[in-house]
């Protein structure tokens, strides 16, 4: 399944698109998923399964899900924030 619409959070409309792009040693188990509302973009991973069924948790995805380029600005584990 390649994209979804579904209703969240005060009647805004959100588009749900898989992302072409997953890590390499996740692109049998998982999928990125795009959710596109009107003013916000959103990004979450998750297992292939849990996308992959005719009743996905749409509130779980949005919960985890983050602001899009937002994990850009972290380093690697045990390196020094990024506090421009």
């Amino acid at each position: 399944m390649t994209g979804r619409e579904f209703f969240y959070l005060e009647g805004r409309t959100w588009f749900v698109r898989v992302r072409s792009t997953v890590r390499r040693d996740e692109v049998d188990t998982h999928v990125t998923l795009e959710l596109v509302a009107d003013d916000e973009t959103r990004v979450v991973s998750c297992r292939r399964d849990e996308w992959d069924t005719a009743d996905p948790d749409f509130p779980a995805l949005m919960a985890r899900a983050v602001a899009a380029g937002a994990s850009r600005q972290i380093g690697s584990p045990g390196a020094p924030l990024n506090r421009e």
